[in-house]
């Protein structure tokens, strides 16, 4: 366990959290689980919303910054899991319990993405598919999904999920999944594996995209340390 900028994060190895998986989704309780990465934790500190909402969520390692500055600063290794290998696990674990999933949101491909994740375990359930709008809540509720992928980009999903997961009785875990969906639709490739490996993901997706990512990357490599060192300093 690791708290940084008021913020505590689960440290699972990928074992256990394959078995945490297993028994939240065969629990009748609810939980949000977020994926936090450093853009989370700057952005967190301007908005109390998301701030407040993340102090009351599961939250799995998804930075290769939180990593480096939990060993420097605190002295703790942390298994960093993003949210793309956390969300294929949370399908596999689904395929295997039988319980079904809704994909929603990830801008037109999130039935691509259901059907990708759908021939890769035969045995998962597809609830639905929506790329999401306001008047789509009702489509999903019907469906009654035992889990809930939300592809919104944070924090809107992270919110949408905090807002409405309550109304949907069958729930038993939403994740916040961002460009997930892409991926999965072979929209968007992935770096290659020795990039995401070592961290340097960032700098592919970078290249990429990079008047979408820059900001983005300027939160991550530059803003976040300085208030992570600030944190510490102020203890």
């Amino acid at each position: 366990m690791l708290k940084i900028l008021q913020v505590t994060l689960q440290d699972f190895s990928r074992p256990q959290l394959r078995e945490k998986l297993k028994k939240i989704i065969l629990n009748d309780a609810f939980t949000h689980i977020a994926t936090v990465n450093p853009e989370f934790l700057v952005s967190a500190q301007k908005n109390k919303k998301f701030l407040n909402l993340l102090q009351n969520t599961l939250n799995i390692c998804d930075g290769f910054g939180i990593k480096v500055l939990a060993k420097l600063f605190h002295q703790k290794n942390i298994t960093r899991i993003t949210g793309v290998e956390l969300a294929e696990m949370i399908c596999k674990t689904a395929a295997e319990t039988h319980q079904s999933v809704f994909f929603l949101g990830g801008q037109g491909v999130a039935g691509k993405a259901a059907q990708a994740m759908q021939l890769k375990y035969k045995n998962l359930k597809i609830a639905g598919s929506l790329d999401g709008d306001e008047n789509s809540f009702e489509e999903i509720k019907k469906t009654s999904p035992d889990i809930i992928l939300v592809a919104f980009g944070a924090p809107k999903q992270e919110f949408w999920i905090s807002e409405k997961a309550s109304q949907i009785p069958s729930l038993k875990l939403a994740i916040g999944v961002g460009g997930t969906f892409d991926f999965w639709a072979s929209k968007v490739k992935r770096a290659p594996k020795i990039m995401q490996k070592t961290g340097l993901e960032w700098l592919w997706r970078l290249c990429q995209e990079p008047l979408k990512r820059a900001p983005r990357i300027w939160k991550a490599v530059v803003v976040f340390p300085c208030l992570a060192l600030k944190e510490k300093f102020k203890k």
